[in-house]
C-alpha cells in the first residue's frame, strides 16, 4: 500500500531537503576555506629565513652606524684627522655598560674611540656620545669631563 502525500506536505519536504543540502554543501565549503586559510597563512621556511636575514642585515647596518658616528664625532671635534677611517665595522663592548670601542686609523696612527650609547637610535648623532680617544700606546687624546 503506497501512501500519497498531500501536495502541501510534499512541497514542504522538498523545501526541507533543499535546505539540508544547501547546509551540508555550504558547511563543507566553509570548512574547506578555513582549512585552506590556516594552511596557506603560515609562512614557508624560505620566507622565515629571508626575513631573518633581512633583519640581521638591518641590525648589522645599524650597529655599524655606531662606529661611523664615533669617527665622525672625533673628526668634528678635531681629535683625529679628516682622512681617518674605520678599521672595525662593528663596535666592541667594554667593561662599562653602554660603552663601546671602535678602532680608527690613518696611515700614521691608530685610534681607539670609546663612545657611550645614550639611546637606541643609532642613526641619531646625539645617541652616540664620545667618551675618549686613545692611541694604542696609552696616550689619551681626548677624555670627556665628568
Amino acid at each position: 500500500m503506497s501512501q500519497t502525500l498531500e501536495p502541501r506536505t510534499r512541497t514542504w519536504l522538498t523545501w526541507e531537503w533543499h535546505a539540508a543540502l544547501i547546509t551540508i554543501v555550504g558547511g563543507t565549503i566553509v570548512a574547506l576555506a578555513v582549512i585552506a586559510f590556516v594552511h596557506f597563512s603560515k609562512p614557508s621556511p624560505e620566507q622565515i629565513v629571508a626575513a631573518n636575514r633581512a633583519s640581521q642585515a638591518a641590525f648589522l647596518k645599524s650597529v655599524e652606524m655606531v662606529c661611523t658616528q664615533a669617527v665622525t664625532t672625533a673628526k668634528n671635534f678635531g681629535i683625529v684627522p679628516n682622512y681617518a677611517a674605520l678599521m672595525t665595522r662593528a663596535p666592541t663592548a667594554t667593561q662599562v655598560r653602554g660603552r663601546y670601542a671602535c678602532v680608527g686609523a690613518t696611515a700614521a696612527a691608530r685610534y681607539v674611540i670609546l663612545v657611550d650609547l645614550m639611546c637606541r637610535d643609532f642613526k641619531n648623532p646625539r645617541c652616540v656620545a664620545l667618551y675618549s680617544v686613545i692611541q694604542p700606546d696609552g696616550t689619551v687624546l681626548y677624555q670627556r669631563q665628568r
